[in-house]
């Protein structure tokens, strides 16, 4: 059978501790589902606030907190359309032969 299945980039999460996440290798992928954990969700949801925590010069977005905690989710509350690096891997679980294709260089999250 062939499977296909989102799958999120996963940034480096050494020394990150503002919440519980899962222990995976940096800049792996993690397939997504509606069977992830709670430590896979929170996962996702630092990879996602990874990709979309960087100050910007322009004024389309108020500048960030001071706090760790908000400064990392800073992204997350003031963008209108997210982006997270990730794209579909296909299994042929048969075999266990696997294809990684990867979303340019950003997936737009709707």
């Amino acid at each position: 059978m062939i499977v296909l299945q989102p799958v999120l980039k996963i940034h480096a999460s050494d020394g990150f501790a503002l919440w519980t996440v899962a222990s995976c290798g940096p800049y792996g992928f993690l397939p997504l589902s509606g069977r992830l954990g709670p430590a896979e969700a929170c996962t996702a949801v630092m990879s996602i606030a990874a990709c979309n925590s960087t100050d910007t010069d322009d004024d389309s977005h108020p500048p960030g907190p001071a706090a760790p905690f908000g400064r990392f989710l800073h992204g997350l509350l003031t963008t209108d359309e997210l982006f997270a690096s990730g794209g579909l891997q296909v299994i042929d679980t048969a075999t266990g032969t696997g294809l990684l294709q990867r979303a340019g260089r950003e997936a737009r999250l709707a």
